[in-house]
């Protein structure tokens, strides 16, 4: 898998494992993640053409996962954007602060599990392309 060129994103093999009866991935802070897990929420039944995110964090970090189906997701640090593929379980989608996203192209019956380090807040969000923009670039010249 080609590495995210947006600042503040990678992707996270998940560790797991396989039997007869199945398989398992998982995550653990301090192992997997250098960040906590203080929030989980899931993105599910979304139409077709309908998109989500559309915004930034100031201090949530993210790992997504699509635990089925896949979604393409648009990575945008204020210099470099891009879009990447999330498809199964077994691959997470780190996304730092300061990283516009967007999800796009849900495949029927998508299930996005995203982990959070942070509570919710709505302080957090950067909901404005055009605020984002200049929040980076304000950020940049300190």
């Amino acid at each position: 898998m080609t590495p995210p060129t947006v600042a503040g994103c990678r992707w996270l093999d998940l560790r797991g494992a396989r039997d007869p009866r199945g398989r398992i991935n998982f995550v653990e802070t301090g192992t997997d993640l250098d960040f906590p897990l203080n929030r989980a929420f899931w993105i599910h039944g979304v139409p077709a053409g309908q998109n989500r995110g559309h915004h930034a964090h100031r201090d949530a970090r993210l790992l997504m996962v699509a635990l089925s189906g896949a979604v393409d997701v648009v990575l945008d640090d204020g210099q470099r954007r891009e879009t990447v593929h999330l498809e199964g379980p077994g691959l997470g989608l780190i996304c730092d602060t300061w990283v516009w996203h967007e999800l796009h192209n849900f495949a029927a019956a998508t299930v996005v599990l995203v982990l959070s380090s942070t509570g919710y807040a709505e302080s957090d969000y950067i909901r404005n392309y055009d605020d984002f923009l200049r929040e980076v670039r304000t950020r940049g010249s300190r």
